[in-house]
């Protein structure tokens, strides 16, 4: 199943609204022991490197136990904790934020039921998308087949993911996750438990980048376009959770910021900014940014979304490289 062809009502009901209000609202939330990394430096472009994209997307297939790892689902979660960074993290699908230990815990407790082999994620579109140094970002499209009541074996849901990799001891490993969801998985829903601060791996660079989120999304707002231009780099890019699919870049995201005409409590504001981890000039960060606009009505919506916010220092200077926005869902 192609990305491009995948729809749900939560997508055709935004795709319902006016596509340069989406498109200037996807530029507004756009708009930065510890191995280390070299200075941060992109390359022109991801497909001139073909035999790095390669590499990760194998060790994509290592992380999901996809492809020529299947295995048993026991097997997998013990595969998974000893390849995951310590500082791994992930955003999932429903918005809630799971670190490495977290993640374990969660999976060790479902190997009691032994889902069937043919259950779990199946990767596709694999993407290698900017380097910087031993950082690596990239997307996929994921698909997850789960057991019905009767046992057969279906896709349920499927999601556009932003995949982190970094390089540890010459090995690639992956860093973080972020989810969003084209179609989400169904079910009943627990409430969000990650909203809590978490210990900071640096307190001072904490506060330096939640500044820098917050003048991001001010500057967005008040067309402040010079400050963009320098805080995105040229790889910008992010996924968002009202057009997952769509592809946003500086360059674009820039050219509508500068049409954009806000109606009044439009926007998207940032809160909860907690630095997530340190790979030397990068830096993995987490927040919550919640979208208002308006609706075919004229009612004002909220949404809130969990933001992975991947940021790169150059020059001296901290810049965002991209993220990723998952809709934060609540129990009803």
């Amino acid at each position: 199943m192609r990305l491009q062809q995948l729809s749900s009502p939560e997508v055709k009901g935004y795709r319902s609204m006016k596509i340069l209000c989406v498109l200037i609202l996807a530029a507004l939330a756009g708009c930065g022991s510890t191995p280390s990394a070299p200075p941060a430096t992109a390359q022109p472009a991801a497909n001139n490197n073909a035999d790095l994209e390669k590499v990760l997307s194998d060790a994509n297939d290592q992380w999901l136990c996809s492809g020529a790892y299947t295995k048993p689902y026991k097997d997998c979660v013990e595969s998974r904790t000893n390849f995951w960074a310590d500082q791994f993290f992930e955003v999932l699908s429903t918005g809630d934020v799971l670190d490495k230990e977290e993640m374990v815990a969660t999976q060790t407790a479902v190997i009691p039921k032994n889902p069937p082999l043919g259950t779990g994620p199946y990767p596709d579109a694999f993407k290698l998308r900017a380097v910087y140094g031993d950082f690596a970002m990239a997307t996929d499209h994921t698909n997850f087949r789960t057991a019905d009541k009767n046992g057969n074996i279906t896709f349920a849901n499927n999601s556009k993911v932003l995949r982190l990799f970094i390089k540890i001891n010459g090995t690639w490993r992956p860093a973080a996750a972020g989810l969003v969801p084209i179609i989400p998985a169904a079910g009943p829903l627990t409430p969000n438990k990650h909203l809590a601060p978490q210990k900071s791996p640096d307190p001072e660079l904490e506060k330096q980048l939640a500044t820098i989120d917050h003048d991001w999304l001010d500057s967005a707002t008040n067309k402040k376009l010079d400050y963009l231009q320098n805080l995105f780099v040229d790889g910008w890019f992010e996924i968002l959770g009202w057009n997952p699919t769509g592809n946003p870049d500086k360059a674009s995201t820039l050219k509508l910021l500068a049409a954009a005409n806000w109606k009044p409590g439009e926007g998207v504001v940032p809160d909860q900014f907690q630095l997530r981890a340190v790979y030397g000039d990068v830096a993995l960060a987490t927040d919550r940014r919640t979208r208002t606009w308006t609706n075919d009505k004229g009612q004002l919506v909220h949404m809130p979304h969990r933001s992975l916010l991947v940021f790169v220092k150059q020059d001296g200077q901290w810049k965002s490289a991209g993220a990723s926005l998952t809709p934060i869902r609540v129990p009803e």
